[in-house]
C-alpha cells in the first residue's frame, strides 16, 4: 500500500513537471509570435514610410513645373499700366512721323561719342574696350531693305497693340522675331518691351538677364540707361547687394562721361 502512494506521489510530481514545462514552452511561443507579429508591423510601417517618403520628390517637381507653366499665364494678364507705357513711348514725338521718314532717320542713326564705349556688367572696370563696341555693331549692320524695316516697324506696332488687348502669345511671336531683326534700334526695343513685360511681372530673375544684355552689347541705344535703372531695382528685389552696388558705379560712370 505504501510502494502504490509512493507511485502515485511519484506520477503527480511527473505530471506537475511536464505541466510546468508546457507552460513555460506556450509562454515561449507566444512572446515568439509577438515579436514577428512586431516585426511584421515595423516592415509594414518602413514599407509605407518609403511609400510617403517617393511622393515628396513628385511634390516638388509639380510645384516647380506650374511655377514655370505659370510664367506664360502671368505674362497673358499684363496691367493696362504697361501698355500705356509703351504706347507712350511709342508716341514720344510730338508731331507723327511718317514710315518713310521713320526708315530715313533710323539708317542716319549713330552712336554718339561720349558712348562710343561700351558698358561692361562683368568687367574689372565697368567699360569694355571701344573695339567690343565696333564688333557689335558690324554684327548687327547687315542689310535690309527699306520695306523690310518697314515691315518690322509695322510689327512692332502690332506686338504693342496686342499687349493692349492681352494678346500676349502674339506678342511674344512678334517680339521674339523682331529680337533677331537686323536693325540695332528694331532689336533692342523688341528686347527691352520683353524684359519689361517680364519686370512687370515680378520676375526679375529673367528679367534682370534681358536687362543686363541690352547694357552689355547695346551701348548705342537710349534704353541703356533705362535698363540700368530696372537693374538697380531687380537686384534690390532679389537682395543681390553687389550687384546693386555695381549698377550704381556703372550708372555714375555714364553721367560722367555725357
Amino acid at each position: 500500500m505504501i510502494i502504490f502512494r509512493k507511485k502515485i506521489s511519484l506520477l503527480l510530481i511527473i505530471s506537475a513537471t511536464l505541466s510546468m514545462q508546457s507552460c513555460s514552452w506556450m509562454s515561449k511561443r507566444k512572446v515568439l509570435f509577438e515579436e514577428e507579429g512586431s516585426s511584421s508591423q515595423d516592415e509594414k510601417v518602413s514599407s509605407s514610410n518609403k511609400s510617403s517618403k517617393h511622393t515628396v520628390p513628385k511634390a516638388q517637381y509639380e510645384q516647380l513645373l506650374n511655377k514655370y507653366e505659370s510664367l506664360l499665364d502671368k505674362i497673358k494678364a499684363a496691367e493696362s499700366k504697361s501698355t500705356k507705357r509703351v504706347n507712350k513711348e511709342m508716341s514720344s514725338t510730338k508731331t507723327p512721323v511718317a514710315p518713310t521718314d521713320m526708315i530715313s532717320q533710323l539708317s542716319k542713326i549713330a552712336p554718339a561719342a561720349d558712348l562710343a564705349e561700351t558698358v561692361d556688367v562683368f568687367g574689372s572696370n565697368g567699360l569694355a574696350s571701344k573695339s567690343a563696341m565696333g564688333t557689335t555693331r558690324n554684327r548687327n549692320k547687315k542689310e535690309i531693305s527699306d520695306s523690310a524695316v518697314e515691315r518690322q516697324l509695322s510689327m512692332l506696332a502690332k506686338a504693342n497693340q496686342l499687349v493692349g488687348q492681352n494678346r500676349m502669345d502674339s506678342a511674344l511671336i512678334l517680339l521674339k522675331e523682331l529680337e533677331e531683326s537686323p536693325n540695332g534700334q528694331i532689336k533692342v526695343r523688341a528686347k527691352f518691351y520683353l524684359a519689361e513685360m517680364l519686370f512687370r511681372q515680378n520676375e526679375y530673375d529673367l528679367a534682370m538677364q534681358m536687362y543686363e544684355e541690352i547694357v552689355r552689347k547695346y551701348a548705342f541705344s537710349g534704353l541703356v540707361i533705362k535698363s540700368l535703372g530696372r537693374l538697380i531695382v531687380c537686384s534690390e528685389k532679389l537682395k543681390l547687394g553687389k550687384k546693386q552696388e555695381r549698377y550704381y558705379s556703372i550708372l555714375h560712370d555714364f553721367f560722367e562721361r555725357s
